[in-house]
């Protein structure tokens, strides 16, 4: 099946929507309880093949869109009506994105082939700065290889789902500017800050 291009906000979080989930979701219920304000989503028991082919064309149009509130409470609601064992989808959804599904019908692209996305940042600031900025804030250990990032998904779950709403928030965004500009998060369970330290300097040089 063919789908439209996602967008490169969601990340990571897409492919777990929609083509394979992971014991990781919790990163992905995270992002999306924040994101569409509904605390009390769980992911639990979701599988992405469960999806039936309307219900994946449907996600699919929806991860095309940039992240915001109403896509992420359309995409929990397909993900509760997955859990519920229905193979529908709700019709105010169809209307809603009815030019997307409509451009996808007449030019289909693979799933996977992202297009360029221009970073939402501020003028001259470079993409990992906030994200960095804030991780050290919230004591989260992030070691980089080129344009991998390594973090442990649960502790950054966690933060994602704090209670304190500018926490969330802030930290979301940086992600996304993150996934924006080809960034990709890498679950490291047991990364330490010791281990994202550089080598000790040489006294003799």
């Amino acid at each position: 099946m063919r789908h439209p291009a996602l967008h490169d906000g969601w990340g990571g979080c897409a492919d777990e929507l929609v083509h394979y989930t992971s014991r990781y979701y919790s990163y992905t219920q995270a992002f999306l309880r924040n994101l569409a304000d509904h605390r009390e989503f769980n992911m639990a028991g979701y599988r992405a093949d469960r999806l039936s082919d309307a219900q994946r064309q449907m996600m699919a149009a929806i991860l095309s869109m940039p992240p915001e509130r109403q896509a992420a409470r359309d995409i929990i609601r397909i993900v509760e009506l997955v859990l519920e064992g229905s193979s529908d989808i709700d019709e105010p959804m169809t209307v809603r994105y009815a030019p997307c599904l409509a451009v996808v019908a007449r030019h289909p692209v693979l799933l996977f082939d992202h297009g360029a996305q221009e970073p939402t940042l501020p003028a001259n600031l470079p993409p990992l700065d906030p994200f960095l900025a804030i991780a050290e804030r919230l004591n989260i250990p992030v070691m980089i290889k080129g344009h991998q990032i390594d973090v442990p998904f649960k502790l950054l779950a966690h933060h994602l789902d704090s209670p304190a709403q500018q926490v969330r928030d802030n930290l979301q965004q940086t992600v996304i500017w993150l996934h924006e500009a080809g960034f990709h998060l890498r679950n490291h369970p047991a990364l330490t800050h010791a281990e994202t330290e550089g080598p000790p300097d040489d006294p003799a040089q």
